[in-house]
């Protein structure tokens, strides 16, 4: 039986709970460090999934700053990758230093709605965590 995952800091999870998961459509959400572990998570979310998704969407935060170039953004920090499937999305936002936040919605979710959600998430997760958010914590982290 897989536990359910809320690592590091268990006590945030209820800001991913209640900030994101109360948007209609979406799914999960998970708080993770640059270096791929798990540092909060919404409910629901066991710690294998977690830890898998958390090693995935690392991985795709540090691809989507290399392909800065393509768009002339190479001296601008990182803030925002979105995958679309055929049924779903995956959104992943820099957070606040060295940490990002990822959410999984249904393909009926409000994009502009979670995108602001995250923001204001990030903002919240920074208040309880003693940081400061976002800046430029998606360059050279």
């Amino acid at each position: 039986m897989n536990t359910v995952a809320r690592s590091s800091h268990p006590s945030l999870g209820w800001i991913l709970d209640e900030h994101i998961l109360s948007l209609a459509h979406t799914k999960r959400a998970l708080l993770l460090s640059a270096d791929g572990l798990t540092v909060a998570s919404s409910q629901g979310v066991d710690r294998a999934l977690a830890e898998r998704m958390a090693a995935a969407v690392s991985g795709l935060q540090s691809l989507s700053r290399e392909a800065a170039e393509f768009a002339d953004c190479q001296q601008q920090p990182w803030e925002l990758t979105m995958i679309q499937y055929g049924e779903g999305y995956v959104f992943l936002m820099a957070a606040a230093e060295g940490t990002y936040l990822a959410v999984s919605a249904s393909k009926k979710a409000d994009i502009e709605a979670i995108s602001y959600a995250m923001e204001k998430t990030i903002d919240r997760l920074g208040q309880e965590m003693g940081v400061g958010s976002r800046g430029t914590s998606g360059m050279g982290s």
